[in-house]
């Protein structure tokens, strides 16, 4: 009888936190946790995925499931259905005359007993397979070149279809209104199956014996986070620094602690989102109390026919304002091809991220390159 779990804790999903740190998955095995912290955004995705997957194994659209309930009773609306409909149209634009199309195809591997999982959508076309990821969520944006998670289910689509020699692996992500919603890259059967042997399944094994733990980005997601040791200590060092000894240290240094920001970050958000839970079960903590949120004043319903009375119209109403794109992009398609044409992405300033943002990097000049004329005659004055 099989008892593995229905998620496997080396995972695709799960590839990008254990494959860097491989201790957290013998500290979530330990403590029992679940798979993630974040349950309501799980299961919207949950049931987006089985609406979706109901609509290409059923040839419906999606409009035709509004109203009806899916994963954890969650009923689909007009903007959910919208989403799965982006999704439903890009796996059914690769299925070409000839190829074979796989919905929630299991994949499993003899390398590794913990090899398993779920691909959303596969097309096999001879010798070419495309690999369709469906992401609901719309605050992260997830990117497809090299992304782990889509080579690790690649892999194990292909491996049961020896003539492939080319993938193309694409994301749908509809809900990511700062970015294009439709992405993909391609890579070689060849090159993946080398990146499994190289790196997949070597971190596999590393994961089933190696304690070690890191910090990073890959820690938003992780059950595990509020009592992870490291992330403790990190912290836990932040807590107590004092600021102004960063002036003294060196870049390489600097950089180092940078890396390390957005785990600090994500414990933070689920430090204070347990500390809200216990609250609001009726639990009494010391140092934290539930007050009210800080909102602005509003009008009474009745305002507006009294101020009237009172003052001119100029003076009190506003000339109606369109909405923005962020507000349009949810209308639905329509909505996003007009931000697409319309809307644009000002320039707003420069911040600071991580080596591995995908944004180009921008080099500001010195002085001295700013202003060569100037820093010459500045260096004979001297």
């Amino acid at each position: 009888m099989d008892e593995r779990p229905i998620h496997s804790p080396l995972g695709a999903s799960s590839a990008e936190r254990w494959m860097a740190c491989p201790g957290s998955v013998a500290l979530i095995k330990e403590l029992a946790l679940p798979e993630t912290d974040e349950p309501d955004y799980r299961a919207n995705g949950t049931a987006a995925h089985e609406a979706a997957a109901y609509c290409l194994q059923n040839d419906q659209d999606a409009w035709e499931l509004v109203g009806r309930e899916f994963g954890a009773a969650i009923e689909v609306n007009v903007e959910m259905a919208d989403t799965i409909q982006t999704y439903i149209e890009v796996v059914r634009s690769l299925t070409l005359p000839g190829s074979r199309r796989y919905v929630e195809y299991g994949i499993g591997s003899p390398i590794h007993p913990l090899f398993y999982g779920t691909v959303d959508a596969g097309i096999v076309s001879q010798a070419h397979v495309d690999i369709v990821d469906f992401k609901y969520g719309e605050g992260i944006f997830v990117e497809v070149e090299d992304n782990p998670q889509l080579k690790y289910y690649a892999y194990g689509l292909v491996k049961d279809f020896p003539d492939a020699q080319t993938v193309t692996l694409t994301i749908v992500q509809p809900r990511i209104s700062y970015a294009p919603p439709i992405r993909s890259w391609s890579t070689t059967v060849a090159e993946l199956k080398a990146w499994a042997e190289q790196v997949l399944f070597p971190a596999m094994q590393r994961a089933e014996v190696d304690n070690h733990l890191d910090a990073g980005e890959h820690c938003r997601f992780c059950p595990a986070k509020l009592v992870c040791p490291l992330m403790v200590s990190l912290f836990g060092a932040a807590a107590i620094h004092d600021p102004r000894a960063l002036i003294e240290v060196d870049n390489v240094r600097l950089t180092a602690s940078y890396a390390k920001v957005a785990a600090v970050k994500s414990y933070i958000k689920a430090l204070e989102e347990q500390i809200y839970q216990r609250l609001m079960t009726g639990a009494e903590m010391p140092d934290a109390k539930l007050v009210p949120k800080k909102a602005d004043r509003v009008w009474k319903p009745e305002a507006s026919a009294q101020a009237g009375a009172i003052f001119d119209a100029g003076d009190i109403f506003t000339q109606p304002e369109m909405k923005s794109p962020a507000a349009l992009d949810k209308l639905g398609s329509k909505g996003r091809e007009f931000s697409k044409q319309w809307a644009y992405t000002p320039q707003t300033g420069l911040t600071v991220a991580g080596k591995n943002d995908k944004r180009p990097a921008v080099k500001v000049q010195s002085i001295a390159e700013a202003f060569p004329a100037l820093a010459k005659q500045l260096e004979e004055n001297r």
